[in-house]
């Protein structure tokens, strides 16, 4: 579970189209319901799993051509109030028109956040509802410290529905076709599975 509160800095309030000008270009910041927050640093946990899904994900979506994956310094543009910069997002390939050199304007198919103690809430609470009421076709709320903090969601009609994965620890995803994560992978005591081997994994079912 999560561990150790860390501090979580507010800021003033303002607009997205402000918070694109004016956010700091040196550390992470989003805007949630129109109030510009800055977490702190997050732990070493957190960061190399958000580095092992960028690269295998990266990878997976380079081979099969399927659109493009950025990382946790995009802010995303989801309404006039809510510009939050996920983990890691997809944008499908004929959707690529949302994306700028300044941001990303609309939904991404695919947002990913890797949970800490000091924005847990934030993203189990509103930046959730601002995905959900933007158009975010799958979303995953990924706990560091293992399995039970952890949530997948899949779109259902105008709500995103908690989708479990299966006995043997398998999640399918239906935004990235044929993507079998082994959730197993996410929580490992050493070091992660090498990403050629998890993809020649994926290939091989």
């Amino acid at each position: 579970m999560l561990q150790t509160l860390s501090r979580v800095e507010v800021a003033e309030r303002m607009t997205a189209r402000e918070f694109f000008r004016h956010a700091p270009e040196d550390r992470k910041a989003e805007l949630i319901d129109g109030v510009m927050i800055m977490p702190s640093s997050p732990s070493d946990k957190h960061e190399r799993l958000q580095i092992f899904l960028l690269r295998l994900i990266g990878e997976f979506v380079e081979q099969h051509d399927l659109g493009q994956v950025q990382g946790s310094r995009t802010a995303v543009e989801l309404a006039e109030n809510q510009a939050p910069e996920p983990d890691l997002l997809f944008v499908a390939k004929d959707r690529a028109h949302i994306i700028t050199n300044e941001g990303i304007f609309g939904a991404p198919d695919l947002v990913i956040e890797v949970l800490s103690a000091s924005t847990a809430s934030y993203d189990r609470g509103p930046k959730f509802r601002a995905y959900e009421r933007a158009g975010v076709h799958e979303l995953w709320l990924i706990d560091p410290y293992g399995p039970a903090g952890t949530e997948f969601f899949q779109r259902a009609g105008d709500i995103l529905k908690p989708v479990m994965w299966d006995e043997k620890g398998i999640f399918v995803s239906r935004v990235l076709p044929d993507f079998r994560l082994n959730t197993n992978w996410l929580w490992a005591n050493e070091k992660f599975i090498a990403v050629r081997e998890a993809l020649a994994e994926m290939g091989s079912h």
